[in-house]
């Protein structure tokens, strides 16, 4: 029996597409069960990426304990935020928003839109930090606390956490679909 050259193409894009799915389908989840937090400090200055930090600690205090964003927390942080940083005015705003990918001291998170607060500082023109504010994922976790946190499978963790040539792979898959998903999404909206 000869085997036709659509034959073999219709194989390989088969097995390519099942390669592919895995990982947008595990930072898809991600996605939908993480919430980020970014906050903007005023300016590049010392003193107000000292205060950005300030209120990156007002905000995840505020939010402990709670396992998703309310409108109760909203005014929580805000007022937490504010609290921290003073003289400046400072604005919360909830909704998605596009990361890029990011490498954490014992984790990485794919690119993508995510569920995010964000909490900018006076003019918000200085640099940003980024962390997971729910689950909290702020501190450095390590792989056995990331396994503690509810809704995270053991596929996800893996993802997140491993530095193998498999990780590797699955997340340049899944930056690239990210990527691609973000100009379609640029396209329909226009």
């Amino acid at each position: 029996m000869k085997i036709r050259k659509w034959e073999i193409a219709l194989a390989v894009s088969f097995i390519l597409s099942l390669l592919i799915a895995a990982p947008v389908r595990i930072q898809a989840d991600l996605q939908s069960k993480l919430t980020r937090l970014h906050v903007v400090a005023n300016s590049d200055s010392e003193e107000d990426q000292a205060l950005k930090m300030r209120v990156r600690d007002a905000v995840l205090k505020a939010a402990s304990g709670y396992e998703s964003v309310c409108p109760e927390l909203l005014s929580d942080i805000e007022k937490a935020a504010q609290d921290a940083a003073g003289e400046y005015k400072v604005s919360v705003s909830c909704g998605e928003e596009w990361f890029d990918t990011r490498r954490y001291d014992t984790f990485s998170l794919p690119c993508g839109r995510y569920n995010a607060v964000r909490v900018t500082i006076g003019e918000g023109k200085g640099k940003n930090f980024w962390c997971v504010v729910f689950p909290p994922l702020c501190a450095a976790v390590s792989e056995k606390e990331l396994s503690a946190v509810p809704g995270l499978t053991g596929k996800e963790i893996s993802f997140v956490t491993e530095d193998g040539a498999v990780c590797v792979v699955g997340f340049k898959i899944a930056e690239l679909w990210g990527r691609v998903s973000k100009y379609v999404n640029f396209f329909e909206k226009s």
